[in-house]
């Protein structure tokens, strides 16, 4: 079944194209050969590590010189220079069908009086009809208010590349500057056997051909086997190096593998199968290949995600912000049962199950004399060994302390910072400054703040009149540790230089010093479960179990801090950093910050995000696609089911116009739709910025990548993760487990 749908999306091939696919096979383990669009541009660098060959696919016979063993240049020669022009059309409409895109077309042409024409998205598998055509975007102005008197709805110009207008032929520039003109329109690159092929300097399998495009450029295209094809794009989707989890990338290859099949031919009218971009799915060559990866997809050969018999259309995206949306509200013509929008969570059982309960002892609260809460960095040097003992620690850092008892605290930073002891006569702590100069002369800070801080710098980065009568090395070491945050003022922003510090301002400031140089030996990992009292927690491309001590010190998360408690509750896919003791065992554990909730998916850098443009620059951005003169307000008309918007006004001077589905986020040039819409205004009612605040990445259809790892965290398999993002698919095999050859 698969290869007969692949067959139809080829079409009938031409000789060359039937020589490509021969010479492809030869070069290629047996399976599908799959033609991947690489680069586009007027100039095509190809390479190898070993002597290859460019042949005319039509007769087989060398293009110019038998072999090459240096980087060889293909040139355009007739095209346009630089990019080509741009033709201007107004969008009106998107079908499924190509008959639909069709009727439309022609009765609008017929009551427009304007051209009228239907293109073919590769990319989404739709028709979309545009009308008109200029050479810049105000030109439309007037059909464009024509069209919305009419009443069309979530219309916006268009941007195309302008045919060549004249023959383009291929030049071949080799490593001497020797050219050769060719009458090619395509030319085929041939490794020698067990070598790839490079392109710009990037390796890839299989064969490269390179033809002429109707903008008068040139397109790289890889024909390469379907399994050595995934091997470049699982790692490039999701990268093994930052996301090591074997299921989740075997979810990855599961879903990367569907839709390469069921998008088969998609740019067939540009020579290839698919693009190598996220505008399909990223495709990185033999470079991004790797081992984890590699083994996702040997070990899911041939397996691909079916509904009703047949290939799904498996979009996936980046990271969902905790809930994926219905297909139907972002990409209306790939609406599908199993493309609906679905929680990227555990159910509340599950989650109520593996919740999870670690005790310690609860840490004293310690604060500074100016009411800064620094128990974390206290504790944390206790800990280590900073202090000795720490049976009395609040009594003790509530106090000032002696000039012996500072340098016993510094011995031991430089000791597990791996810095020279201190020496000298111990200064005494008596004020801020002395303080300061006490802890850079014992850790050796005294050079840094002699030889990185500039006289004219000192007082700009230390606003205090009165550092002006200190000494200068008191004053270099005060504004040297100001400056890296060891040091904090008094709640109304001045420096009591007075005042006898206590213990806990300089535990603060020696917690700073020690983390500059890795002293505390802070572990890092992922929770993946709690077995009485002991942590499993991933590591990178490893596990790791951590077993607590009797009375560990726990700090939980709130907002960016962490603060201490008795007990911390943990789910699977907490990130959590811990210190151990003498004998292996944890006694110092935080969850680190900033506290994301429990989306599978809040690992994610971009889980949250918060950006401000100005009103200026929104509107320029706006009347680029909409051109509706002076922005005045954007109005959500409808959220989905993920709180996505998926219908937004956008009202201006000139007119008003509605944005639907994945238009809105390229419309407002955002991360994803999953977003809050702040409009600031001035006293007169313009629109001088816009904050957005919202939560993930891409378009949020279909698996959620990051959402698949936080799911694998949690002891998930591949197929669990591709049925829940896909709710009522089949995991099956296709005919011999690897597609079969065509």
């Amino acid at each position: 079944m698969t290869v007969l749908l692949l067959a139809l999306a080829l079409g009938a091939a031409s000789p060359a194209d039937d020589a490509v696919r021969s010479a492809a096979a030869g070069a290629n383990p047996r399976g599908t050969i799959f033609r991947v669009g690489l680069d586009l541009g007027h100039r095509v660098l190809l390479g190898s590590d070993r002597p290859f060959r460019l042949v005319d696919p039509a007769t087989g016979a060398a293009a110019w010189k038998e072999a090459y063993d240096a980087d060889l240049s293909l040139l355009a020669e007739g095209g346009p220079e630089g990019d080509p022009a741009s033709v201007y059309r107004i969008q009106v409409a998107a079908y499924g069908s190509e008959q639909a895109a069709e009727q439309e077309r022609a009765a609008l042409e017929k009551s427009l009086g304007a051209p009228v024409v239907t293109r073919f998205v590769p990319d989404r598998g739709s028709w979309r009809v545009r009308a008109g055509a200029a050479k810049d975007r105000a030109s439309l102005l007037p059909l464009l208010a024509k069209l919305r008197e009419m009443g069309k709805k979530g219309i916006w110009i268009a941007e195309e590349p302008q045919e060549a207008a004249g023959p383009v032929a291929i030049r071949l520039v080799d490593a001497h500057w020797n050219t050769q003109l060719t009458t090619s329109k395509r030319l085929l690159a041939l490794p020698a056997e067990g070598a790839t092929l490079k392109v710009g300097g990037k390796p890839y399998r299989g064969v490269v051909e390179v033809r002429v495009d109707a903008s008068g450029r040139l397109r790289a295209i890889d024909w390469i086997e379907l399994e050595s094809y995934l091997r470049g794009v699982v790692p490039s989707e999701l990268g093994p190096e930052i996301w090591p989890q074997i299921e989740a990338l075997k979810a990855q290859a599961v879903a990367a593998r569907t839709y390469a099949i069921a998008n088969a031919g998609q740019f067939e009218d540009e020579g290839f199968d698919i693009c190598a971009t996220p505008r399909c799915q990223a495709y990185g060559g033999a470079d991004a290949e790797h081992p984890l990866s590699d083994r996702a997809v040997a070990e899911t050969r041939g397996e691909i995600a079916s509904f009703e018999g047949k290939p799904i259309d498996a979009l996936y995206t980046a990271t969902c912000g905790g809930h994926t949306e219905d297909a139907k509200e972002i990409f209306p013509e790939q609406a599908a049962p199993y493309l609906i929008g679905v929680p990227c969570r555990a159910e509340a059982e599950a989650l109520a199950r593996t919740r999870k309960t670690v005790t310690g002892a609860a840490p004293a609260g310690i604060t500074t004399e100016n009411g800064d809460d620094v128990t974390r960095d206290a504790w944390l040097l206790a800990v280590s060994g900073v202090f000795g003992e720490s049976t009395h620690l609040s009594k003790i850092l509530a106090r000032p302390v002696s000039a012996s008892a500072l340098r016993g605290w510094t011995s031991a930073v430089a000791r597990l910072s791996g810095r020279p002891a201190p020496s000298g006569t111990a200064v005494a702590p008596v004020s801020l400054p002395k303080a300061a100069l006490a802890i850079a002369r014992d850790l050796a800070w005294d050079e840094r703040a002699r030889v990185l801080l500039a006289d004219a710098d000192v007082e700009a980065l230390l606003r205090d009149p009165a550092i002006r009568t200190l000494p200068e090395d008191e004053r270099r070491a005060l504004v040297y540790l100001v400056a890296q945050g060891a040091l904090r003022p008094a709640p109304d922003g001045r420096w009591p230089l007075e005042r006898e510090p206590t213990g806990a301002t300089l535990a603060a400031a020696l917690a700073r010093i020690g983390d500059a140089y890795g002293a505390f030996e802070l572990e890092e990992g992922t929770v993946t479960a709690v077995e009485g009292r002991s942590l499993v927690v991933a590591r990178g491309k490893s596990g790791a179990t951590w077993t607590l001590a009797d009375a560990p010190r726990l700090f939980t998360a709130a907002g960016t801090r962490n603060f201490p408690v008795a007990t911390l509750a943990l789910w699977p896919g907490d990130r959590v950093r811990c210190h151990r003791d003498g004998n292996g065992r944890v006694d110092f554990l935080e969850l680190r910050p900033p506290a994301k909730g429990l989306s599978d998916d809040r690992t994610a850098a971009v889980y949250q995000w918060e950006v401000r443009t100005s009103g200026a620059d929104l509107e320029a951005a706006i009347n680029k696609r909409v051109s509706v003169g002076k922005l005045r307000d954007l109005r959500i008309l409808k959220r989905g089911v993920s709180g996505r918007i998926v219908q937004l006004e956008v009202v201006g001077s000139t007119g008003s116009t509605v944005v639907t589905g994945f238009d809105v986020r390229n419309l407002l040039d955002l991360r994803e739709s999953l977003t809050v819409i702040e409009l600031q205004r001035d006293a007169a009612g313009a629109v001088t910025a816009a904050v957005f605040a919202g939560k993930g990445w891409g378009h949020g259809v279909g698996l959620c990548q990051v959402g698949a790892y936080g799911m694998a965290l949690r002891g998930a398999a591949y197929r669990e993760i591709l049925q829940h993002y896909y709710p009522g698919i089949a995991i099956t095999k296709t005919a011999d487990g690897a597609d079969g050859a065509r």
